[in-house]
């Protein structure tokens, strides 16, 4: 079992006491965190998807408190280490260097290295995604006041040592998550053939022999699927982004026999990023969009004899 520690400092808490409220807050955003990262690991894709969870994922993100000290609040922590219970070795992130070292991580101590790439190294991680960026600053709930903190410390056999989950760091975390692009439909067309490294996922081959990961949606029965392997198809889908912009996989919402004449692979239709940049500024900036009566107020004090109405009507000419 790895060994680990939360230190909330800077609550509206007793020393050495936490409230079951606090607690089940606490304990909410850190196992959605950590069930993200192990699948993202595991499977690939970080979204948890419809029907019961296996067995071992119960397992690994079931962290045990095995203490309750004062100072600040301090609660002891034990987690199983990812290889003991997933059985599979097998992993579904291969752009990453430290993924099969990862699969020795606990699920605690995988969410404190997650926590890091995120406010250190967003775009070159491929560890990362929109939903997992989601589930990080979702933190920002559990903290009381600008001056809190969580602490994530892990034992030696952790990569990450600790880190501090905090407003100053989740807002520079939240920028990254509003500049990664958004899930958009497209089409791909390619074969339909089993990963060669984990057999149990299936991939498209484009004609250019590009390989793209790829996972039913939630309306795909599976065993639909498997009439269509190693056949030319046009798949529709939902495309999921890397922070910096790569396409990480396909979620098929629907598939056909292609045509003779179908492209190999369709243009993606991408947000574009200076839209995205207005709405984070608009949303910094507390934008609650038109105010007419300010507008007109406005307008009134720089003594303007034209009507509201009038210079609105101009401005269509």
């Amino acid at each position: 079992m790895h060994k680990h520690r939360i230190i909330l400092k800077n609550f509206d808490l007793e020393n050495g006491k936490i409230s079951f409220s606090k607690l089940a807050e606490l304990q909410d955003r850190l196992t959605a965190l950590a069930e993200g990262a192990v699948l993202n690991l595991i499977d690939g894709r970080s979204k948890p998807g419809r029907g019961q969870k296996p067995k071992w994922l119960n397992e690994v993100i079931d962290f045990q408190i095995t203490g309750l000290h004062s100072g600040s609040t301090i609660l002891d922590i034990e987690a199983p280490k990812i290889s003991q219970v997933y059985q599979g070795k097998q992993f579904g992130i291969f752009d990453e260097p430290e993924a099969e070292k990862l699969l020795n991580e606990s699920a605690f101590g995988l969410s404190s290295y997650l926590y890091d790439k995120a406010t250190c190294q967003p775009e070159s991680s491929g560890m990362l995604d929109k939903y997992l960026l989601q589930k990080i600053t979702a933190f920002n709930k559990v903290l009381d006041n600008d001056e809190s903190e969580v602490n994530l410390i892990s034992n030696g056999q952790s990569h990450i040592k600790s880190v501090s989950i905090k407003r100053t760091s989740l807002k520079k975390i939240s920028v990254t998550e509003q500049k990664t692009r958004d899930s958009v439909k497209t089409s791909i067309t390619g074969m339909l053939d089993v990963m060669r490294h984990k057999k149990e996922q299936m991939e498209i081959v484009t004609t250019g022999d590009q390989r793209i990961r790829a996972f039913p949606g939630s309306n795909l029965n599976i065993k639909k699927l498997k009439n269509f392997f190693g056949e030319n198809v046009k798949i529709t889908g939902l495309a999921h982004f890397k922070p910096d912009g790569n396409l990480k996989y396909i979620e098929i919402l629907d598939i056909q026999i292609a045509k003779g004449e179908e492209k190999s692979i369709e243009e993606l239709t991408l947000p574009i990023f200076e839209d995205i940049d207005l709405k984070r500024l608009a949303k910094e900036q507390d934008w609650q969009g038109f105010d007419e009566r300010k507008f007109k107020q406005e307008i009134h004090n720089l003594d303007i004899e034209e009507s509201v109405e009038e210079m609105l009507e101009a401005l269509k000419e």
